[in-house]
Protein backbone atom coordinates (compact mmCIF):
# COMPACT_ATOMS: atom_id res chain seq x y z
CA UNK A 1 0.00 0.00 0.00
CA UNK A 2 2.83 2.41 0.80
CA UNK A 3 4.25 1.88 -2.69
CA UNK A 4 0.94 2.82 -4.25
CA UNK A 5 0.63 5.92 -2.07
CA UNK A 6 4.17 7.00 -2.90
CA UNK A 7 3.52 6.44 -6.61
CA UNK A 8 0.43 8.68 -6.55
CA UNK A 9 2.24 11.41 -4.59
CA UNK A 10 5.27 11.37 -6.90
CA UNK A 11 3.03 11.51 -9.98
CA UNK A 12 1.33 14.62 -8.58
CA UNK A 13 -2.01 12.80 -8.35
CA UNK A 14 -2.29 12.98 -4.57
CA UNK A 15 -1.19 15.14 -1.70
CA UNK A 16 -0.40 14.06 1.85
CA UNK A 17 -2.81 15.37 4.48
CA UNK A 18 -3.81 14.51 8.02
CA UNK A 19 -7.31 13.10 8.27
CA UNK A 20 -9.06 12.00 11.44
CA UNK A 21 -11.26 8.93 11.51
CA UNK A 22 -14.26 11.07 12.40
CA UNK A 23 -13.87 12.78 9.02
CA UNK A 24 -13.48 9.46 7.22
CA UNK A 25 -16.54 8.19 9.05
CA UNK A 26 -18.57 11.12 7.69
CA UNK A 27 -17.47 10.34 4.12
CA UNK A 28 -18.46 6.68 4.57
CA UNK A 29 -21.82 7.82 5.93
CA UNK A 30 -22.35 9.85 2.76
CA UNK A 31 -21.57 6.74 0.71
CA UNK A 32 -24.18 4.71 2.61
CA UNK A 33 -26.76 7.49 2.27
CA UNK A 34 -26.16 7.64 -1.47
CA UNK A 35 -26.85 3.90 -1.79
CA UNK A 36 -30.03 4.30 0.25
CA UNK A 37 -31.18 7.29 -1.81
CA UNK A 38 -30.34 5.50 -5.06
CA UNK A 39 -32.70 2.68 -4.06
CA UNK A 40 -35.49 5.17 -3.39
CA UNK A 41 -34.97 6.87 -6.74
CA UNK A 42 -34.91 3.51 -8.49
CA UNK A 43 -38.24 2.58 -6.91
CA UNK A 44 -39.56 5.94 -8.18
CA UNK A 45 -38.55 5.00 -11.74
CA UNK A 46 -35.73 7.56 -11.94
CA UNK A 47 -33.03 5.26 -13.30
CA UNK A 48 -30.60 8.01 -14.35
CA UNK A 49 -30.58 9.66 -10.91
CA UNK A 50 -30.42 6.27 -9.17
CA UNK A 51 -27.42 5.29 -11.28
CA UNK A 52 -25.66 8.60 -10.63
CA UNK A 53 -26.17 8.30 -6.88
CA UNK A 54 -24.91 4.71 -6.92
CA UNK A 55 -21.79 6.00 -8.64
CA UNK A 56 -21.44 8.79 -6.06
CA UNK A 57 -21.63 6.18 -3.29
CA UNK A 58 -18.66 4.41 -4.87
CA UNK A 59 -16.83 7.71 -5.27
CA UNK A 60 -17.33 8.64 -1.61
CA UNK A 61 -16.15 5.19 -0.50
CA UNK A 62 -13.10 5.48 -2.77
CA UNK A 63 -12.32 8.90 -1.35
CA UNK A 64 -12.62 7.48 2.17
CA UNK A 65 -10.03 4.88 1.20
CA UNK A 66 -7.80 7.70 -0.06
CA UNK A 67 -8.29 9.65 3.17
CA UNK A 68 -7.61 6.59 5.33
CA UNK A 69 -4.12 6.62 3.80
CA UNK A 70 -3.73 10.31 4.72
CA UNK A 71 -3.97 11.32 1.07
CA UNK A 72 -6.21 13.63 -0.91
CA UNK A 73 -6.59 13.25 -4.68
CA UNK A 74 -5.61 16.15 -6.91
CA UNK A 75 -8.66 18.24 -7.83
CA UNK A 76 -8.26 18.03 -11.61
CA UNK A 77 -9.36 14.59 -12.73
CA UNK A 78 -10.06 13.47 -9.17
CA UNK A 79 -12.77 10.97 -10.11
CA UNK A 80 -10.42 9.02 -12.38
CA UNK A 81 -7.62 9.31 -9.82
CA UNK A 82 -9.86 7.77 -7.16
CA UNK A 83 -10.83 4.94 -9.53
CA UNK A 84 -7.18 4.22 -10.32
CA UNK A 85 -6.15 4.40 -6.67
CA UNK A 86 -8.87 1.98 -5.60
CA UNK A 87 -7.91 -0.43 -8.38
CA UNK A 88 -4.25 -0.41 -7.36
CA UNK A 89 -4.79 -0.56 -3.61
CA UNK A 90 -7.42 -3.28 -3.77
CA UNK A 91 -5.58 -5.47 -6.27
CA UNK A 92 -6.75 -8.45 -8.30
CA UNK A 93 -9.41 -9.60 -5.84
CA UNK A 94 -11.21 -6.30 -6.39
CA UNK A 95 -10.58 -6.00 -10.15
CA UNK A 96 -14.14 -6.67 -11.27
CA UNK A 97 -15.61 -4.07 -8.90
CA UNK A 98 -12.87 -1.57 -9.80
CA UNK A 99 -13.69 -2.05 -13.50
CA UNK A 100 -17.39 -1.57 -12.78
CA UNK A 101 -16.54 1.61 -10.84
CA UNK A 102 -14.60 2.92 -13.85
CA UNK A 103 -17.40 2.00 -16.28
CA UNK A 104 -19.93 3.73 -14.04
CA UNK A 105 -17.68 6.79 -13.92
CA UNK A 106 -17.67 6.98 -17.72
CA UNK A 107 -21.43 6.40 -17.99
CA UNK A 108 -22.14 9.01 -15.33
CA UNK A 109 -19.91 11.47 -17.15
CA UNK A 110 -21.86 10.88 -20.36
CA UNK A 111 -25.20 11.23 -18.54
CA UNK A 112 -24.13 14.66 -17.34
CA UNK A 113 -22.23 15.99 -20.36
CA UNK A 114 -23.50 13.86 -23.25
CA UNK A 115 -26.69 14.00 -25.24
CA UNK A 116 -29.47 11.45 -25.39
CA UNK A 117 -28.09 8.78 -23.07
CA UNK A 118 -30.42 7.03 -20.66
CA UNK A 119 -29.95 4.38 -18.02
CA UNK A 120 -31.94 1.18 -18.29
CA UNK A 121 -33.71 -0.33 -15.30
CA UNK A 122 -31.27 -3.24 -15.25
CA UNK A 123 -28.26 -0.91 -15.49
CA UNK A 124 -29.52 1.16 -12.56
CA UNK A 125 -30.35 -1.95 -10.51
CA UNK A 126 -26.90 -3.44 -11.15
CA UNK A 127 -25.27 -0.11 -10.34
CA UNK A 128 -26.98 0.02 -6.96
CA UNK A 129 -26.09 -3.58 -6.12
CA UNK A 130 -22.46 -3.03 -7.14
CA UNK A 131 -22.28 0.22 -5.18
CA UNK A 132 -23.58 -1.49 -2.05
CA UNK A 133 -20.98 -4.27 -2.35
CA UNK A 134 -18.24 -1.73 -3.09
CA UNK A 135 -19.09 0.43 -0.09
CA UNK A 136 -19.18 -2.56 2.27
CA UNK A 137 -15.78 -3.82 1.07
CA UNK A 138 -14.14 -0.40 1.33
CA UNK A 139 -15.68 0.12 4.75
CA UNK A 140 -14.09 -3.11 6.01
CA UNK A 141 -10.66 -2.00 4.81
CA UNK A 142 -11.00 1.45 6.32
CA UNK A 143 -12.33 -0.03 9.57
CA UNK A 144 -9.28 -2.31 9.81
CA UNK A 145 -7.12 0.81 10.04
CA UNK A 146 -9.00 1.90 13.15
CA UNK A 147 -9.91 -1.27 15.04
CA UNK A 148 -10.93 0.54 18.24
CA UNK A 149 -13.92 2.11 16.56
CA UNK A 150 -16.65 0.59 14.42
CA UNK A 151 -17.74 2.76 11.54
CA UNK A 152 -21.40 3.69 11.45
Amino acid sequence: MKKVCKKFIEAGLAKEIQVGFSQIEKVMLKARRCVKSAKILFESDDEDAAFQLAYEAMLFAGRALFFSNNLRPRAAGSHKIVVDFVAEVMGQDFKVLADIFDNMRRKRNYLIYGIGSETSKQEAKNGIENAKEFVVKIEKIVQAKNPQKKLL
